[in-house]
């Protein structure tokens, strides 16, 4: 026996006006199907009352059928919903499955005849196609007729698909269908007479009567059409005497439907192009924002795998985790939280006959291709490019950076991974964390930094002279071990920002700091140069920082606050030591004084630690993006968007009336921290957040990646240049008959090279091994006689001055034996004398023979002999004993 109606309802929380009685305007009660696998019996599954067969049940054989009413529930007529759960007292669907709750959903009618999905709390929760509802949460579905959805609950191995009869018809709508099917029937009916007739009439219908009708019949016809053809004829005749008019086709939005459209507050839309560029048609650009066009970049397809060796396919909707442009503009680069890098070059693209015209990545490089790395696939954290374009930068979860070609084919440096048991991170030779943010030098192209989860800040030679290990690239040194304001070490959650001059850079902290580092020096730095502690408020980290444009401003985001705050860089550096001890992280946002804290820009939900901001290309304007939160938008059933919002940043005269930029206490008193509202919203991801942005100030054409893996930068034609404008610049080449007919008669496999039409036909001559030389000229004959190696030239004798060990410069070599001889000095003449003589002047005194060889010379071995030498011992012995 069920628990009673009323009590079960207020337990549940079900609302009063929730009902299971048939809504006026459906024909028949929605219908619920219970559907499993072909190898699951139906045995765990009770329903309480089962339904008529639908279309769907021949479909599914062994599925379960019941109707949302009063007479599918247990409870009888006082029940307000229909109890879906593991409780065999209370549930009218009875699941017997662990992952399913006792009172797990109820589905009921409300007064605004919709269909309510409601979750009761259960630990594995409810899916509404293929959305998980929030806890105790709710979703309405209209009552459309033809309309299903599916409705999963828990890990059970079954999904409920809700199916929504047609509506209810009043009763001219009935009549006027019933007399349509019986005129349809009638009309069917006389065909089929005529067609069975038509056969038996062949030979009456050739007689001089009805050919007699039927040439009165032309002849009635005939003045009609010859009067209409006559007209045409006319105004063709007159139109070639006119002036011609040319008019511009412009495209209608039947022949160019738009799936998706930007609007710039609520009277704005979309206007598709021909060369895959789309318009936006909003208010004045009041501030000169590169906001009316705007192009997509597509991830790519999805026949992608990864290069680490296990196949695993590469998705084409991963959020979009980092975005860097390249110095000069040409290419746009994106890190993907599934391990890739899309590389984008703008002078490649091409636009496509079609409407949703978008331009996919000219090449996906996987970023785990570390040969030695055997830890798995890792998210792209950040992105760097050097100042010269040529090296990429990647930081990922896997504490080893890389350095990339600017083609990303070849891996230049990999990072070493510094010893995890090691606490002192200035003793490791690389991060042992996650690395959070990656930086080049803006003016030194072999100097990068990187920042990581580790607390510590490296400096990396990539000059190709650094001091290596393993094969892998060693820190140079580091630069700076973060703490928080107690001294104790804390993480670098965000990225590494540096000052355009290259001497200074600013990181954010897991305890809710922002500190600025100086760049230069030998030794580990231990305090910084500024910092400002609690800067969201409380410990709440620091996801993001970014240098202005000049470096006199800093912005910081953080992912569990919904504002961007603007700090002034001089003042941190000057108030740090007396504003971090009255200020310490135990404070809150309103401590912070308005010379450090410059603005606030609100209404900027982060919900994700890759959400961040840019500075204008003159510094005045801020644009960030805003975070959806799924959740949210299950439960109220609507559809969310992700915005892109600019903020007019005050300048520095404005905010302070005195003239004076000294400390003191009045100067301090006139100034006030700015509240920021957006003077421009975008509404460019539907259902999805923005997180990267990036504003390129060349360029000025802002670039935005979302969290289902599409990219789309925003441009004006007037204000913008290069960039996305030269893809869109170009026309669509379109194909023509016979070009297609070839492709389509064209040969494949082997023969598809040389058959095809846009190869090129290589002849024999064309190749280096039957190229014949060219003549030689004039000009080419005198370069090969002053060429040593073909005139087989001898070596000229060595020059440079030298005096010893070699000939001297510029010297032949009988000069050289002369000199070294001495026949050269002024007082060595040399005529007239015997040149023997001359030779045994240098043989005076010396001997070139060997002694044993200087004739019969007796030669003495011993002066005495054995005898001798022992009698003069004996003698000598007598001498000291006496």
């Amino acid at each position: 026996m069920g628990e009673p109606a009323a009590d079960l309802d207020g337990e549940l929380g079900i609302p009063a006006d929730a009902t299971l009685n048939v809504p006026s305007e459906l024909s028949k009660p929605i219908q619920l199907l219970l559907i499993l696998p072909q190898d699951i019996a139906t045995d765990f599954i009770t329903v309480a009352s089962a339904s008529t067969p639908h279309a769907d049940d021949k479909r599914h054989p062994g599925a379960l059928s019941t109707h949302l009413s009063l007479e599918s529930s247990i409870r009888g007529a006082a029940a307000r919903c229909l109890v879906v759960g593991r409780q065999a007292s209370a549930a009218d669907i009875r699941i017997d499955h662990k992952s399913v709750s006792r009172r797990h959903t109820a589905l009921y009618y409300n007064r605004a005849s919709v269909l309510v999905v409601r979750d009761l709390g259960g630990k594995h929760g409810t899916y509404v196609d293929d959305a998980r509802l929030e806890k105790n949460g709710q979703v309405e579905l209209p009552l459309k007729g033809g309309k299903e959805h599916t409705v999963r609950f828990g890990n059970a191995p079954l999904m409920c698909k809700v199916i929504v009869p047609a509506p209810r018809m009043n009763e001219v709508q009935s009549q006027l269908q019933k007399a349509n099917v019986s005129t349809e029937e009638g009309e069917t009916d006389q065909q089929q007479q005529i067609s069975s007739e038509q056969p038996n009439n062949d030979t009456a219908s050739n007689g001089p009567e009805d050919a007699a009708n039927s040439q009165m019949e032309d002849d009635d016809d005939a003045p009609s059409t010859r009067e209409s053809r006559q007209a045409q004829i006319d105004a063709m005749i007159a139109s070639l005497d006119s002036n011609p008019v040319y008019k511009k086709y412009v495209p209608t939005d039947e022949d160019n439907p738009m799936p998706m459209s930007m609007t710039a507050g609520a009277a704005a839309s979309t206007k598709t192009n021909g060369n895959g560029s789309r318009s936006l048609q909003s208010k004045p650009n009041k501030y000169n924002l590169p906001i009316t066009s705007f192009i997509t970049l597509s991830p790519g397809s999805g026949s992608f795998t990864s290069s680490d060796g296990t196949g695993t396919n590469i998705q084409t909707n991963a959020s979009v985790s980092a975005l860097c442009f390249e110095p000069s503009g040409a290419r746009l680069v994106a890190g993907h939280k599934d391990g890739t890098l899309r590389m984008y070059d703008f002078h490649g693209m091409k636009p496509t006959a079609g409407a949703e015209t978008t331009f996919p990545p000219f090449r996906v490089v996987d970023s785990d291709n570390d040969p030695l790395d055997d830890t798995g696939r890792h998210v792209i954290t950040c992105l760097g490019s050097s100042g010269s374009g040529g090296e990429w930068i990647v930081g990922t979860t896997s504490a080893q950076p890389k350095v990339l070609d600017r083609e990303g084919r070849t891996t230049l440096f990999f990072f070493i991974k510094g010893d995890t048991y090691v606490t002192d991170s200035s003793k490791t030779l690389g991060h042992t964390a996650g690395v959070t943010g990656v930086a080049f030098h803006p003016l030194i192209k072999e100097t990068c930094w990187t920042t990581g989860l580790d607390g510590s800040v490296r400096q990396w030679d990539v000059s190709g002279r650094g001091k290596t290990q393993f094969q892998k690239l060693v820190c140079q040194k580091v630069i700076a071990k973060v703490k928080n304001e107690k001294g104790q070490r804390t993480q670098v959650v965000s990225n590494v920002s540096v000052h355009p001059s290259g001497r200074k850079l600013v990181v954010g902290t897991a305890c809710g700091s922002v500190q600025i580092w100086n760049c230069f020096g030998s030794s580990v730095s231990t305090r910084p140069l500024g910092a400002v502690y609690s800067a969201h408020g409380g410990t709440k980290p620091v996801t993001f920082v970014t240098f202005s444009g000049n470096g006199d401003r800093i912005a910081s985001r953080s992912e569990s606050g919904d504002t961007v705050k603007i700090w002034d860089v001089t003042r941190i550096e000057k108030e740090t030591g007396s504003f971090a001890r009255k200020h310490g992280g135990r404070g809150k946002e309103g401590e912070h004084p308005p010379s450090l804290l410059l603005a606030i820009c609100n209404g900027l939900p982060a919900l994700n630690e890759s959400a961040n901001c840019a500075f204008g290309p003159d510094g005045k304007m801020l644009v960030a993006g805003t975070s959806v939160d799924p959740r949210a938008r299950v439960s109220t059933a609507s559809t969310a968007c992700g915005k892109l919002k600019f903020y007019q940043l005050p300048e520095e005269g404005k905010r302070s009336k005195t003239g004076k930029e000294s400390g003191s206490k009045s100067s301090s008193k006139n100034k006030t921290t700015a509240v920021l509202e957006a003077v421009e919203e975008l509404e460019v991801a539907p259902n999805a957040s923005v997180l990267g942005v990036q504003w390129h100030p060349k360029l000025n054409q802002i670039a935005l990646g979302t969290s289902n893996g599409i990219i789309r930068v925003l441009y004006d034609p007037t204000i913008s240049t290069k960039g996305a404008l030269m893809p869109t610049s170009r026309a669509v080449v379109h194909s023509d008959g016979l070009s297609d007919l070839l492709r389509s008669r064209a040969p494949t496999g082997s023969a598809a090279f040389l058959g095809s039409a846009n190869s090129n036909i290589i002849v024999p001559n064309a190749l280096p091994l039957f190229r014949e030389e060219p003549q030689a000229t004039r000009k080419t004959k005198d370069e090969e006689r002053k060429d040593p190696e073909k005139t087989k030239l001898p070596e000229p004798p060595v020059t440079g001055g030298i005096k010893t060990g070699a000939q001297g410069g510029g010297l032949k070599f009988s000069q050289y034996v002369k000199q070294t001889t001495g026949y050269l000095k002024k007082d060595k003449n040399v005529a007239g004398r015997d040149p023997r003589e001359e030779l045994f002047k240098y043989s005076e005194g010396k001997s070139y023979v060997s002694k044993a060889y200087e004739g019969d010379v007796q030669r003495i071995l011993a002066e005495k002999t054995v005898e001798e030498e022992e009698a003069d011992l004996k003698a000598t012995k007598r001498q000291k004993t006496k």
